[in-house]
């Protein structure tokens, strides 16, 4: 009966705290740093702000990012496309995204990019990833790309299960960090 009670109590909890999110703004859910709830209330904010506010859905866009979720981010590169700045995130997104296809090709297909040039991004381990890769600076080990990024810091690249692109960072030989990119 104790465990009953504790997952009523559980379970009210965590439905009053979801009433609570649904009450900040946008910008006090970012400060909070909500960027999972945020980039899954995505719809809500691009109908919300579509054609009136591309800094606020931009601000979704980068919650989406900051939790490496670039699928969803194409929702929000779709509709930036009024302002300067707003096209210029949805570049960023819709490359972040084509680095991290034309990687699975890699990986699965031994695609050569050769002549390929995208825009560097260097803000995170995607895009430092595959500016190496395209400078030709890997080695494949089965389904794995081995990056040197640095002396002491190798990145390995390779797909999950449900197809993400998942890159290792490992220094001195220890795992120090696991990305999912979906």
């Amino acid at each position: 009966m104790r465990k009953i009670i504790i997952l009523i109590l559980f379970l009210a909890s965590l439905f009053a705290s979801q009433n609570d999110l649904k009450n900040m703004s946008l910008l006090q859910l970012f400060n909070n740093k909500y960027y999972s709830y945020i980039c899954d209330k995505r719809w809500i904010f691009i109908n919300k702000y579509n054609n009136k506010r591309e800094d606020l859905l931009s601000l979704v866009a980068y919650a989406c990012l900051k939790k490496r979720y670039l699928t969803p981010a194409l929702d929000l590169a779709k509709v930036l496309k009024v302002t300067k700045e707003g096209r210029k995130n949805a570049t960023y997104i819709v490359t972040l995204f084509l680095m991290k296809k034309l990687i699975m090709q890699i990986i699965d297909d031994d695609l050569k990019i050769g002549n390929i040039k995208l825009p560097q991004i260097t803000d995170n381990s995607l895009g430092k990833a595959f500016g190496l890769i395209e400078n030709g600076s890997f080695k494949r080990e089965k389904n794995t790309l081995e990056i040197n990024v640095s002396k002491n810091t190798v990145y390995k690249v390779w797909i999950s299960h449900n197809n993400n692109v998942v890159i290792d960072t490992i220094s001195n030989g220890e795992l120090k960090n696991r990305e999912y990119y979906w």
